[in-house]
């Protein structure tokens, strides 16, 4: 990503920026923050830093690098990311139009991506799409959750409030507005009835070809039984973005479930946009009540209060690039989870760990 960033940064005149996942476009913004010096003596001398990674292709790439003195006595000038609102319309002058996905877990790195771009540049999905197919496209520029499926390939919904089976599946012409269904696809390129695993809210159809037209709700069986309750994805979701206003701005989060005491408690590691809130030591406590209120199976009594670790910033982009590394696999594939239930992963972020807020045994705020 950095190299791409290099040679991005070095022309003043981006209109678009595409990049495939929220989340991926602020790493873009930290890299830019991190490097800055580097990047700008790049830009100035046409020397491609000496950047892991990039040996095969240098010899390649070098020729299409020349040095850009004014370029980079413009950057200069403008300087690192500040607290003031559309950085990246300084630094990209010509610049209207970014796309991404948003909608999900991703939709919570929106609001500090919106900052960087300013009031006056367009945020649009990129759609609706996984590794195995393209499911629906983005149906209102306005709306970062909506989507209109797809014609190319053959598009089946599969009931979630019936049975888990074929009989549950149901066409799109039957399909009911506000119900939620598991998305089943059949593709031209060999897939058969092949569940997604993604839920879908149906919000309605198109007026001119009646095309289902839905939003995301939540990965199935992203579940686990807690305090005689069912915790879905969602309510971890919704619960840790409800109490940005006494913790601080989510920049991204994932959550496990912690058993080292011997009673099951919900664990957030977050990173934040900016400093903690003065009361952020309340914020585990408003935590377990809205949890307690998004599902009201959960018993108050036998529901720990969840802790929040708070991350140093970058944690979350760079757990993306050790993914990528220890699994030798694409940035597509380098998702962070809203539970993480891989042991390594959850290490690998513990020792990141900036601050604690919980309680202790005895009901009390405590903060590390």
């Amino acid at each position: 990503m950095l190299t791409h960033t290099l040679f991005a940064l070095a022309h003043s005149e981006v209109e678009t920026i595409c990049i495939l996942f929220a989340t991926s476009a602020v790493d873009m913004i930290r890299y830019m923050e991190e490097e800055w010096d580097t990047l700008i003596t790049s830009i100035e001398t046409g020397e491609l830093p000496p950047w892991e990674g990039i040996q095969h292709v240098r010899e390649y790439l070098q020729p299409h690098f020349p040095p850009r003195q004014n370029r980079a006595a413009q950057l200069r000038v403008i300087g690192k990311a500040t607290d003031q609102p559309g950085w990246l319309v300084r630094i990209w002058p010509m610049l209207k139009t970014t796309i991404s996905i948003c909608s999900g877990v991703f939709s919570v790195a929106v609001p500090k991506l919106r900052f960087y771009l300013g009031p006056n540049i367009q945020l649009r999905s990129l759609g609706f799409a996984t590794s195995e197919a393209q499911i629906a496209t983005a149906y209102d520029p306005s709306d970062l959750n909506l989507f209109k499926a797809t014609s190319r390939d053959i598009i089946e919904y599969l009931d979630v409030d019936k049975e888990d089976n074929a009989s549950s599946i149901v066409p799109p012409w039957l399909i009911e507005v506000g119900k939620h269904y598991e998305i089943v696809c059949t593709t031209q390129d060999g897939l058969w009835r092949y569940r997604i695993g993604d839920v879908v809210e149906i919000a309605g159809f198109d007026p001119t070809d009646g095309t289902p037209i839905f939003r995301y709700f939540e990965r199935r069986n992203v579940v686990t039984w807690m305090a005689g309750g069912i915790l879905t994805e969602r309510h971890v979701t919704a619960a840790i973005l409800a109490v940005q206003d006494t913790l601080a701005p989510i920049a991204e989060f994932t959550a496990f479930i912690d058993s080292c005491s011997g009673v099951p408690t919900l664990a957030y590691l977050v990173e934040v946009h900016g400093e903690l809130c003065p009361e952020a030591a309340k914020a585990p406590v408003r935590l377990h009540k809205e949890l307690c209120r998004l599902n009201e199976e959960f018993d108050p009594q036998r529901m720990r209060i969840p802790t929040i670790r708070v991350l140093e910033p970058g944690t979350f982009g760079g757990y993306r690039q050790w993914r990528i590394e220890m699994n030798d696999s694409g940035a597509g594939q380098a998702k962070v989870p809203v539970l993480m239930w891989d042991d390594a992963a959850r290490e690998w972020m513990l020792a990141r760990v900036r601050r604690e807020l919980g309680v202790d045994s005895n009901g009390g705020v405590v903060q590390d």
